[in-house]
């Protein structure tokens, strides 16, 4: 083989290691002030008591910890929010949340349900916030609450975390069924 042909050789391949690599597949930027977590933990759980009492139990598919921002970022996750007596008040599903871990308070946010069982009624929306010292969920998103007899619609809501007490803060519709 000449040497001619292997430089055309070389070149033929490095064209083709160039297309192939080269599959469309946009490519993230990694930025120097962002940061990568300190744990990814998979199957991510943590529950929170109160002296003796569970308060909630969370379940994530995948948890990033940033131990320094005192924040871990949650993909597919569930929360059980107890009652007193240690029986589940009410569920939420979310496709993702962050928890902060300094204050306990947690927004979740992503095709998010609450359902109480205590009260038979079940919240949709994209964004809700739990606030640990005060035990109320929240959110200023478009909410639509299905009880047994009617549908609810509106913006944004305050409720106790079994949904007792709701107050739906704007916007108000109301559907008998």
């Amino acid at each position: 083989m000449k040497f001619c042909d292997i430089l055309w050789l070389i070149l033929i391949v490095a064209v083709l290691f160039c297309f192939t690599g080269c599959n469309g597949k946009k490519v993230e930027k990694f930025f120097a002030g962002e940061s990568f977590p300190d744990q990814i933990v998979k199957n991510f759980m943590m529950d929170k008591y109160e002296l003796e009492t569970r308060k909630w139990s969370f379940f994530a598919v995948r948890g990033d910890v940033y131990e320094k921002r005192k924040i871990i970022n949650t993909k597919n996750i569930k929360i059980n929010f107890f009652e007193n007596n240690g029986k589940t008040g009410s569920i939420v599903s979310a496709d993702k949340a962050i928890i902060k871990t300094d204050t306990g308070e947690i927004s979740a946010e992503g095709n998010v349900i609450i359902f109480s069982l205590l009260k038979n009624t079940t919240i949709f929306t994209e964004t809700l916030n739990y606030n640990e010292k005060s035990g109320k969920v929240s959110s200023d998103s478009f909410i639509r609450q299905e009880k047994p007899d009617a549908t609810i619609t509106g913006v944004g809501f305050d409720a106790d975390s079994d949904l007792s007490n709701i107050t739906i803060l704007k916007d108000v519709k109301v559907v008998k069924k």
